[in-house]
């Protein structure tokens, strides 16, 4: 009976705790609750998704904006490089245009100063013929001082016509070959990057022989303008030039520096723009300029060779040039058995010149002329000993000499020492190449006469 009232009063009490007001209230209380918060987790976790969304969309239209930046920057870097190659090729053509004109200008203002015009335009005329006035008509117009300036009345004298001719070298076929083969080929395929390495390729040993014999008149023509400018300073006032002669005379020089300016901007420009191919021609044109540039150094050099009695313009082109050991043969160089020199060779003459003391380490050492021989006068050219070379001149023969004395009529006019034996054979070869290519020219002309 205790038992079944225990279990009957532990049912109430169940019962009592189930049916009590605050329990139900609390337990909704805390269902709410957990809704609420649940709910509240998922919200957040929308959110977080949302906006993870939303920073996507945002990073991926941020990095296309930068891309798309970045590939229009590359565009227009691109076009400023391309506008930057058309600037220089335009300007190639400009300043070709007006250095041929520039050159006109010097060949019709001093030219015709070199020119005998009494003896070319005098006639000979059986009678005499009247000018309208009805006075008797000059055979030949008197000499005119040409520096005579009619406001201020100075004058100077004129200057020798030979020396005219010096001064301007070979000008003027400089002017005839940029005018009728370089210019236009320019203008024609300027804008094709090929067409003006194969014009520079083409072109490099003409240019290597006009601008070099130009060059190596450079001192006589400077020495010729320096002795007479007076007479030049009015002959341009009274001409109207806008440069003295000097200054017109440099141009050639700096023309063929200022093509190396230009390839070499176009070679470094193309490269930038990732043109191989255009890279690749204008190194090749460049590298043949170069070519002319090294020749022309070289002839401004020999030019500015110390008491010359030779006209080193017409002595044809520079062949080869070497620093050797002059030999002592009759007693010469005093007392010293070997003397620092340099040998010059030309199409018509061999030069031995001497290096002027304390420029022997110079790539280009101060040079005084020593002596010369002739091409045509070389009898023989024989090596003596494994780096040194004999060149043997030809006596002028007298008449009665026997035919044993003729063959022994010769003289040593040069020993020379080279660095090495290979040196020697380059030199035995080169010499007696030239002495052959004008024995042949001779016998041709021989044979067409």
């Amino acid at each position: 009976m205790d038992l079944i009232k225990t279990g009957l009063g532990m049912r109430k009490h169940k019962q009592s705790q189930i049916l009590n007001p605050t329990n139900i209230l609390m337990t909704q209380i805390a269902d709410h609750f957990m809704n609420d918060l649940q709910q509240e987790t998922e919200k957040r976790v929308k959110m977080n998704e949302h906006v993870e969304q939303i920073n996507q969309e945002s990073d991926k239209q941020t990095l296309n904006e930068m891309l798309s930046e970045e590939s229009d920057t590359k565009q227009a870097e691109k076009a400023k490089l391309q506008n930057k190659i058309d600037q220089l090729l335009l300007e190639l053509v400009e300043t070709e245009r007006k250095y041929v004109e520039d050159l006109e200008e010097v060949c019709s203002s001093y030219l015709r100063l070199g020119q005998d015009l009494s003896k070319r335009y005098s006639l000979t005329l059986s009678k005499p013929r009247l000018a309208t006035c009805g006075a008797r008509r000059p055979h030949s117009c008197p000499a005119i001082n040409q520096s005579y300036n009619q406001l201020t009345g100075e004058s100077a004298p004129d200057v020798d016509k030979k020396q005219i001719r010096d001064m301007l070298g070979n000008i003027e076929d400089i002017k005839d070959h940029h005018k009728n083969i370089i210019l236009p080929k320019l203008e024609n395929g300027c804008s094709n990057s090929s067409i003006i390495r194969e014009l520079f390729e083409s072109e490099e040993q003409r240019l290597i022989i006009k601008y070099g014999r130009y060059c190596i008149n450079s001192r006589r023509s400077t020495a010729i303008i320096e002795e007479n400018l007076q007479f030049f300073s009015l002959y341009q006032t009274n001409r109207g030039l806008t440069l003295r002669i000097d200054a017109q005379l440099i141009k050639p020089v700096q023309r063929i520096t200022r093509y190396h300016m230009f390839l070499n901007d176009l070679y470094k420009t193309s490269t930038d723009l990732g043109d191989v191919a255009s890279a690749a021609d204008y190194s090749a044109a460049l590298k043949s300029v170069l070519s002319v540039v090294d020749h022309t150094n070289t002839m401004i050099w020999v030019g500015n060779m110390k008491v010359c009695p030779l006209s080193l313009f017409g002595q044809g082109q520079l062949l080869k040039h070497e620093k050797v050991l002059s030999k002592k043969i009759h007693g010469n160089f005093m007392d010293r058995k070997k003397w620092p020199s340099c040998l010059l060779l030309f199409q018509q003459t061999a030069i031995l010149c001497k290096i002027v003391d304390h420029t022997e380490k110079l790539t280009n050492p101060c040079l005084e002329y020593f002596k010369h021989v002739n091409i045509n006068h070389i009898q023989a050219v024989l090596p003596e000993d494994s780096k040194t070379f004999v060149i043997y001149k030809m006596k002028q023969i007298e008449e009665g000499l026997s035919e044993r004395e003729v063959s022994r009529d010769r003289e040593i006019v040069m020993k020379i020492e080279c660095e090495n034996e290979d040196k020697r054979d380059e030199w035995l070869k080169t010499i007696k190449d030239e002495i052959e290519k004008l024995q042949t020219m001779a016998f041709s002309l021989s044979y067409a006469l």
